[in-house]
């Protein structure tokens, strides 16, 4: 009976050594940020990033050294709850909420791009706000032509040829933005890079969206805890007048006569008028596009 009791308490001993195992492997990339969290000198941050941190760190370090101890203070937060968003076995966000800088008092969330080196080991390689990240271009590759959408809206009267549509989703809308351009190479890799993703400078030297954003005709998509999807609003942004104008309307139900979302792609046509005078605007939209999720 006593060697019984005492092959239970090892097997016990056992699972719990187990099990705090996987919890430390779990928590290898959150620890990874402690360090960073903690550090103080440009030694102790150095094995723990790379990518545009790596880049950011060694250039302070080269040009003004004794200014790196403060900027890295600046990053240094007091309290946080940690998420992990997994992309690939080599790729994650760390997620930051409920965060409480030690510099500033600020509590806006925070992420962290994660790579996983040759070594095994992961480093911090990006930092950036959770709801600026497309997470969608991180796991699927897209082709210009799948955006190339014509349509049409006018603005008090005028017409807008609208040639590309984008569709981005975020909690429970859907943002359909018409653009006055066909979408190149250069373009969907000026959203890669300004969702994270390293990108040659060369490769969005010819995107449309470097020179500014254009007047877009805009439609905002409903989405309801059954999954239902109803046109909430339509309207435009014409960062081109003096000063800019940005509009939106409700439009009446009967304006939409198909609004689908299916495998990740909204199908939507509509059509209509709204407003009176300056404020006037009319669409003619049919489009079938991805969807690109926003947000972590």
């Amino acid at each position: 009976m006593t060697h019984r009791i005492a092959r239970r308490r090892s097997s016990a001993i056992l699972v719990v050594a187990v099990c705090a195992s996987v919890a430390a492997a779990e928590d290898v990339r959150i620890s990874v940020f402690d360090l960073y969290n903690r550090a103080r000198t440009y030694d102790e941050i150095k094995p723990i990033v790379s990518g545009v941190l790596a880049q950011q760190y060694a250039a302070v370090a080269t040009r003004d050294p004794q200014q790196l101890p403060r900027i890295l203070a600046q990053q240094h937060v007091e309290s946080y709850r940690a998420r992990v968003v997994e992309i690939d076995g080599a790729t994650s966000f760390l997620v930051l909420e409920n965060v409480t800088s030690k510099s500033s008092g600020a509590n806006q969330p925070q992420a962290y791009l994660l790579a996983k080196q040759p070594s095994g080991g992961w480093t911090l390689a990006n930092r950036m706000m959770p709801d600026s990240v497309l997470k969608t271009l991180w796991t699927t590759r897209f082709e210009p032509a799948e955006f190339a959408q014509p349509a049409s809206c006018a603005i008090d009267g005028k017409e807008v040829k609208t040639h590309s549509a984008l569709a981005v989703g975020q909690r429970d809308s859907i943002e359909v933005t018409l653009f006055p351009f066909a979408f190149s190479q250069a373009d969907l890799d000026y959203w890669r890079q300004a969702s994270g993703i390293r990108v040659n400078q060369e490769a969005i030297a010819g995107s449309h969206f470097v020179a500014g954003t254009p007047t877009v005709c805009r439609l905002i998509v409903k989405v309801d805890k059954a999954n239902q999807l109803s046109l909430m609003n339509v309207g435009f942004d014409d960062s081109t007048a003096s000063p800019s104008r940005s509009s939106l309307w409700q439009p009446s139900k009967a304006d939409v006569s198909r609004l689908t979302l299916d495998q990740g792609a909204i199908n939507l046509v509509t059509a209509g008028a709204v407003g009176t005078g300056k404020d006037a605007f009319r669409w003619n939209v049919n489009v079938n596009v991805p969807v690109w999720q926003r947000g972590l």
